[in-house]
């Protein structure tokens, strides 16, 4: 599972080389490997962690909403400062959950 969580978000962030289409593919496979991600691990999950699911859902739907209206490049402005956002945040979630399997 985290592995296919990997491998979506890493060819989701390849957009320049991909294109737009596998882009977008990624990231709904990406958005549905979180949901089950989070089901999966509902027991051990923290208020922080729902954030994290919140912001990958936020940036999802500021992609969509920036496809849907395109002739404002706000939301596709906004949608870019998520990504980076979500990606610092995934980050530090990857480098605490590894902490925490070190100590155990």
């Amino acid at each position: 599972m985290n592995y296919l969580l990997l491998i979506s978000f890493i060819i989701t962030n390849l957009v320049p080389l991909t294109g737009i289409h596998i882009h977008k593919l990624a990231s709904v496979i990406f958005l549905l490997l979180c949901i089950v991600h989070t089901i999966i691990h509902r027991k051990r999950l923290k208020s922080r962690s729902y954030l994290f699911l919140g912001l990958v859902v936020l940036a999802f739907f500021s992609g969509l909403f920036g496809m849907i209206f395109d002739e404002i490049p706000l939301i596709l402005a906004l949608h870019k400062v998520i990504s980076i956002g979500s990606v610092y945040a995934l980050a530090i979630h990857i480098f605490i959950y590894h902490r925490r399997l070190k100590k155990a």
